[in-house]
């Protein structure tokens, strides 16, 4: 973008609708007054409109609708040069706008999904600089490669090819946002307690718990029976008082002469 702002405008005849040229024209210190501001709007889309939109309508479901109008922005952009000179301000600003406002439903909504799909949390390393190292990569590239189009495109004459072609980039990014689905902590607990439940039955045998409660049961009904049984063939105590009886009377009884 700060490229295509200073670009210097074409004085020849557009022929629509692929093959013109040119820029903006604008100076340093204008670009940099559009940039300033455009850092504190994405500051605010940040900070408050993605956590409005991400808990009304959740991450899935903005990231989709802004990945899929984002490919609308790098086919309109081009465009903008063809607007009447005091309208040009008005374009740069829209652009820019909306470049933030996909930039901010984008990129965070992104990061959480990619947390969430961690099937554990020793992984959400590995995953994370992945997906990092990959983004490095991208950043890398992406100058060079998109730069060499835009020469190529200035040298047919057609200043949007490097717009258009990563337009149809973003087409593959949209299409494949479709396949996505999204997961939680929370779906990943319950799956989890789930496939535990499924082990658990399949480690005991329900017959056997069967078994062992009827088991159990007649045990113990067949216990309750068998207490007064074992009071009765338990041997009786010897009557004390009529052994004492017997005894007193045998002393003290006279003894008959012989």
């Amino acid at each position: 973008m700060p490229i295509f702002l200073s670009t210097k405008p074409s004085m020849e005849q557009p022929t629509l609708p692929f093959r013109f040229t040119g820029g903006f024209g604008m100076s340093s210190k204008d670009e940099g007054v559009l940039m300033v501001a455009q850092g504190f709007y994405a500051m605010f889309a940040q900070a408050i409109l993605f956590p409005f939109l991400a808990k009304r309508y959740g991450c899935l479901r903005i990231f989709r609708v802004a990945v899929i109008l984002w490919p609308l922005l790098y086919f309109v952009v081009p465009y903008m040069i063809l607007l009447p000179q005091r309208y040009h301000i008005l374009g740069i600003c829209f652009c820019l706008f909306w470049r933030t406002t996909a930039q901010a439903l984008t990129f965070p909504p992104n990061n959480i999904m990619l947390t969430n799909s961690a099937p554990s949390k020793l992984v959400l390393g590995a995953i994370n600089g992945v997906a990092g190292s990959t983004a490095s990569l991208s950043r890398a590239f992406g100058p060079a490669i998109t730069g060499f189009i835009h020469s190529k495109g200035l040298s047919i004459g057609v200043s949007g090819l490097s717009w258009w072609v990563t337009g149809l980039v973003c087409m593959l990014g949209a299409a494949e946002s479709m396949l996505m689905q999204e997961s939680s902590m929370e779906n990943k607990v319950a799956d989890l307690m789930d496939e535990v439940a499924i082990d658990d039955r399949n480690m005991i045998d329900p017959m056997s718990i069967d078994a062992a409660i009827v088991a159990a049961t007649q045990a113990r009904v067949q216990g309750t029976k068998d207490v007064p049984r074992v009071a009765e063939d338990l041997p009786r105590p010897p009557d004390v008082g009529r052994a004492a009886e017997s005894s007193l009377t045998a002393t003290t009884a006279p003894r008959m002469p012989r």
